[in-house]
């Protein structure tokens, strides 16, 4: 039995991989939240109406260009939230990515504040102002990250000395300069050399012998001098150097407390990513129900679909690359068992793909790509169109129908949604109805939705079973100019229409073939057999 809601060959057969694919999230929470979401079963419906309202608040709001705007700065830090909760102490960048991460969440949380979205507690952002003042002491509202000297009295007199021992450094030095520029007639610059070219032997003996100087290099021209420290000046810079690693270690006890700090507010950190996460999922649904113009569907507890202008999104999308237009398609559907009739290359396949792709869609939460749709939640969906995968393994085309059957079956105990294409066209004709015959009156007393499409007569002569026809093609009177079986999307209404009187029997095989070119005796034959 199968134990997802659909598989991934189901996905990608009745396209929903391709709108799935089409909701982008900005942050990594929200790919995050998109990775994880998980389908609204049968016995779901009020949370999924739920979820529908937040998409539907979000397509309301005048805030949702702000939000965006605000999840564009959120970077994941998910890794440096882990090493400070695993007492990892942070460097200065992490603690920036930390206070950068509260600053967005405080911003996000006065965004939302007033609106509608804020009524949803899964939603709703908590700043956290007593962390943000410890990695922001001075209250700058900064983008920036510094370790204070407020972070500890310590530090704050390490500084102090080791910014007076650096002033009479500078002093010192300042007043050696001037004492050797001035004895010399020379400039030093402002890495306290001189360069002093060779033909000056005489400056080049005095400056060999000042004891403040020192050869710091030399080449065939020139000779270049160095300040050299005296004992004071050495002094002094062993004591800075002391007073250096002092700060260094403050800092670290410093960095050390902050990420204890962040630690302790990990919950409440990660609580507000995974509210980001949601935000951004939501926003990203509302973003395609925009684009795309999907409707909120109305979800009900009846087995009951009911469609309204119909569109599958991924061949409206390649219908339009061809600048051909989409035909919609509206379907009511309340029995267990729906069969849809019709000529090849009438749109039965692309039907039963936008019913599961609308289907599907409202089920992971989004808008639906019709006028208007009424529709219940199931607790798998399974189609069959055959199996590539199948048919590598060595199964025949039957064989494979065969294999996706009994998958179908397994899960029809429950409330299924089971889309079936052309069940048993790879065998004889004889067997092929039987079985489609036999699988019709199962699954009439299943407690799924079975939709079926075949080219077998009289499967639905059951008033227990809905029968839908593609309307198929309307032929003018005159073929004239008509060139290749290719045009034939010209002609065809792909409208489905329910079919009361079972012994309607649709004849767009024999339209093809005539206006494929086919002898007219064929085509003469072929009818007298039919009738």
């Amino acid at each position: 039995m199968l134990k997802e809601f659909m598989t991934e060959s189901c996905k990608k057969n009745i396209n929903f991989d391709f709108i799935f694919d089409e909701v982008k999230p900005i942050t990594k929470y929200g790919a995050n939240s998109k990775k994880d979401a998980k389908p609204f079963l049968h016995g779901q419906e009020e949370e999924l109406k739920i979820e529908l309202d937040k998409i539907e608040v979000f397509l309301n709001t005048d805030k949702r260009r702000e939000i965006i705007d605000i999840l564009k700065q959120i970077r994941y830090i998910g890794e440096t939230l882990q090493r400070a909760k695993s007492n990892v102490v942070l460097d200065e960048v992490e603690l920036f990515e930390v206070k950068k991460l509260l600053v967005y969440i405080e911003k996000l949380e006065k965004s939302l504040r007033g609106t509608l979205i804020s009524k949803y507690k899964d939603l709703d952002i908590k700043s956290l102002p007593k962390l943000y003042r410890l990695l922001d002491p001075t209250d700058q509202k900064m983008m920036t990250f510094y370790i204070y000297a407020e972070y500890s009295e310590d530090l704050k007199k390490i500084r102090d000395e080791k910014k007076s021992v650096e002033v009479k450094i500078k002093q010192i030095k300042k007043g050696l300069i001037n004492e050797l520029e001035q004895k010399y007639n020379i400039k030093l610059n402002l890495r306290e050399e001189v360069t002093v070219n060779k033909n000056l032997a005489e400056k080049i003996r005095e400056l060999n012998q000042e004891e403040n100087l020192r050869i710091s290099g030399e080449n065939y021209l020139s000779v270049i001098y160095k300040l050299k420290n005296n004992y004071a000046l050495d002094e002094l810079e062993k004591e800075l150097e002391d007073l250096k690693f002092r700060e260094d270690e403050e800092e670290q006890n410093v960095r050390r407390y902050l990420t204890e700090q962040i630690a302790e507010s990990y919950d409440k950190i990660t609580e507000n990513t995974e509210k980001i996460g949601r935000i951004d999922y939501l926003i990203a649904k509302a973003n395609f129900a925009q684009k795309a113009n999907l409707i909120k569907p109305e979800i009900t507890q009846e087995l009951l679909i009911d469609i309204k202008n119909g569109r599958n999104l991924k061949l409206e999308d390649t219908l339009k690359q061809k600048k051909k237009k989409y035909t919609s398609i509206s379907v009511n559907l309340n029995k267990k068992v729906i069969c849809i009739t019709g000529a090849n290359m009438g749109g039965k396949t692309v039907s039963l793909r936008m019913i599961g792709q609308i289907i599907s869609a409202a089920a992971y939460g989004m808008f639906v790509p019709c006028e208007s749709a009424k529709i219940c939640l199931f607790s798998h969906i399974h189609i069959s169109v055959g199996d590539d995968q199948s048919i590598e393994k060595g199964l025949s085309t039957f064989g494979a129908e065969i294999v996706n059957l009994k998958e179908a079956l397994e899960n029809a105990g429950e409330r299924s949604l089971i889309l079936i294409d052309e069940l048993a066209g790879g065998t004889n004709p004889k067997e092929g109805f039987a079985i489609t015959k036999a699988v019709v009156e199962y699954l009439k007393n299943s407690n799924s939705m079975s939709i079926l499409t075949t080219h077998y007569d009289n499967i639905a002569q059951d008033k227990d079973i809905q029968n839908f026809q593609v309307l198929g093609l309307k032929l003018p009177d005159d073929l004239t100019g008509f060139s290749c079986i290719e045009e034939i999307s010209r002609y065809m209404d792909y409208t489905l229409i329910e079919v009361k009187d079972q012994n309607f029997t649709p004849k767009d095989a024999i339209s093809i073939a005539k206006m494929a070119g086919i002898p007219q005796e064929i085509i003469e034959q072929a009818t007298r057999l039919i009738e």
